[in-house]
Order: C-alpha cells, then sequence, then structure tokens
C-alpha cells in the first residue's frame, strides 16, 4: 500500500512541474536562452526553398 501512495506523490509531484513550467511565467534567466536557442534554430527548421 506505500507503493501505491508513492506512485501517487510521483504522478502529482510530475504533474505539478509540468503545470508550472507550461503555465506560471519563467524567470529571466530561463526565458533568455530560450528564446536565443530558438533564434538560431529557426532558420534552420523553416528552410523551405522558394520556387
Amino acid at each position: 500500500m506505500i507503493y501505491g501512495f508513492a506512485y501517487l506523490g510521483m504522478v502529482i509531484a510530475i504533474s505539478a512541474g509540468w503545470l508550472v513550467l507550461a503555465v506560471l511565467k519563467k524567470p529571466e534567466f530561463i526565458e533568455k536562452p530560450i528564446d536565443e536557442l530558438k533564434n538560431k534554430l529557426r532558420p534552420f527548421l523553416n528552410s523551405k526553398k522558394d520556387e
């Protein structure tokens, strides 16, 4: 039975972590490198050849 509570706690903790990452505003030291990485990768991901 203790394993059931441990599993439930783990699922709730992971879900809460994803919720915090997805919904709440990220601090500047996390958001800025992600934006820079997106800007660097954008030309490679949208490399359609216009004809």
